[in-house]
């Protein structure tokens, strides 16, 4: 992946629930949602947050604790000041907790907490994806009358979380409002949502929810060890938490964690499936397990699709010395290596990417550029070589272009661009933060008539000698699910979701409406 600004994952979400609670052991719950939270630091850097569960403290209002903080999850945590650091883990403490690393400033930071004087009214909720009816769910809010605080559909779930509980409620002996069944409540909710989305609510009276989308868009793991629950958008937080086995939520699930352990229905069945290629292409960390399958095992297997498809492939074995494979950035270097032991080709990592740290900046510059990068080179790997870059994804192709610049500089005689992931050409509504439509630089020569010609435009345009796309079908057969298991709707224009279809319809409408103005000026 080229840049920050290129696509993103907007939030990792994790949960802790402790089996055997303790005053004693409180403090165990803030320093294990730090951990899980620090290794989901890639999925959101601009701001963190976790909420807390303690019913040894005294008042509703005490008993959920909200901490929210612009900057990395050290910032939130403090963990540069050991004083400072351990007044916040004395701060949150308690028996439970949910926390989220978020892609925003901090009036959208997660969670979001639902103030009431009823415990089982009274929760804190995160939410990972992105819900495609968005609008229509905000126009539905504003016809109930509510004036909502943001943009994020966070806060919408939250509200129809509060009416669903509202309106559920049972009567108790003293015909007062008792709790209804938060297995129908969350099945209520979800009946309503057209998208991508994670969900995890906790409740002031010790109830943890936990819901996963039908179509499973997000990955979603929880795990077990004999002293607490967990759940994280990556398994990788879950061992470094010290749990070794762990188990996909299941797609439709809602799970239930409290003092008598955990409760699970599916609540929505869907023989669709829809998981986003991305997540084991791009986003995910190399030694997680997302939906089963190793994130490093698909990446080889990627490299190895496009050592099959490789038009070089006749001069590599005559003139192997010629060349050198270089991954940019690390999360490439599992499919590089085996491209190059494919083909029988050196392998290097001559380009390294060194990530400045994200930290609070007014909106105006956020939308230029979020973060900071620097390439660093070691030239003598490059100088007189002919450079084979593999990419996970080319989408803008403005920081190839600058990479390219960098490896002729340092004396490179010819640059080849590989990508991992077939052309990008249509716009997400499922929760990956894409450039706008017309920015996607396969989209700009969308008039190429097959995958050769588009490649050698591409070329073209950002300097090089060659380009090669992986296929759809190498992508597929590295994913090892079926074409009805996956979403692939930035790729093909095909949409999983008919509220996802009517928003790419409104994009095509509003595109031929441009062209035709464009060409009328003409």
């Amino acid at each position: 992946m080229e840049d920050a600004k290129e696509a993103r994952e907007e939030c990792g979400i994790i949960g802790v629930y402790l089996k055997k609670p303790s005053i004693k052991k409180t403090k165990l719950v803030p320093k294990l949602l730090y951990i899980g939270l620090s290794q989901l630091q890639h999925r959101g850097q601009l701001s963190a947050g976790i909420s807390v569960y303690n019913p040894f403290n005294k008042g509703y209002e005490k008993r959920l604790k909200l901490l929210r903080e612009v900057g990395m999850v050290d910032d939130l945590f403090i963990a540069r000041d050991g004083e400072k650091s351990k007044k916040i883990i004395n701060y949150c403490k308690g028996i439970a907790g949910i926390a989220a690393s978020y892609l925003d400033l901090l009036e959208e930071t997660q969670p979001f907490l639902r103030p009431h004087g009823r415990p089982w009214k009274r929760f804190s909720i995160v939410f990972n994806g992105n819900l495609a009816n968005y609008l229509s769910l905000k126009k539905e809010m504003s016809r109930e009358g509510y004036l909502l605080d943001t943009k994020v559909d966070t806060e919408i779930i939250m509200h129809l979380m509060s009416l669903n509980l509202k309106s559920l409620s049972v009567k108790d002996e003293k015909e007062k409002d008792a709790k209804p069944s938060l297995f129908d409540v969350s099945k209520k909710l979800i009946e309503k949502f057209d998208g991508a989305y994670n969900i995890m609510a906790m409740f002031a009276d010790g109830d943890l929810v936990v819901l996963r989308d039908p179509l499973a868009f997000k990955p979603l793991v929880w795990g077990e060890n004999p002293d607490f629950y967990a759940v994280a958008s990556e398994s990788i937080a879950l061992e470094k938490m010290g749990i070794e086995r762990f188990f996909q939520v299941e797609p439709g699930n809602c799970m239930i964690f409290n003092k008598e352990g955990v409760s699970e229905e599916n609540i929505c069945y869907s023989e669709r499936k829809a998981r986003c290629h991305f997540e084991r292409v791009y986003f995910s960390k190399a030694n997680s397990i997302i939906d089963g399958k190793s994130v490093n095992s698909t990446r080889e297997c990627l490299g190895r699709s496009l050592a099959e498809i490789e038009p070089l492939k006749h001069r590599f074995k005559k003139y192997s010395d010629e060349y050198v494979v270089v991954p940019v950035p690390k999360t490439a270097i599992p499919a590089a290596e085996a491209y190059a032991k494919a083909l029988n080709l050196h392998f290097t990592l001559a380009l390294d990417k060194a990530e400045g740290k994200r930290g609070f900046i007014n909106k105006e510059r956020e939308r230029k550029r979020i973060m900071h990068k620097e390439y660093g080179l070691i030239g003598e790997r490059i100088k007189g070589k002919k450079v084979i870059v593999i990419e996970d994804s080319i989408v803008r192709g403005e920081t190839s272009k600058e990479i390219v610049s960098i490896l002729k500089k340092a004396g490179a005689l010819e640059v080849h661009w590989r990508s991992t992931e077939p052309p990008i050409k249509y716009p997400c509504f499922y929760g990956i933060d894409f450039p706008t439509y017309k920015e996607l630089i396969a989209t700009r020569f969308n008039d190429c008539k097959n995958i050769k010609s588009l490649e050698s435009a591409v070329a073209e345009e950002i300097g090089v000698n060659s380009v090669v796309y992986q296929r759809i079908e190498g992508l597929v057969k590295s994913l090892d699910f079926g074409l009805n298991e996956l979403c692939l709707a930035c790729l093909t224009g095909e949409y999983p979701t008919p509220a996802g279809e009517m928003m790419a319809q409104a994009v095509r409408i509003k595109d031929k409406i441009l062209k035709q103005k464009s060409t009328a000026k003409i």
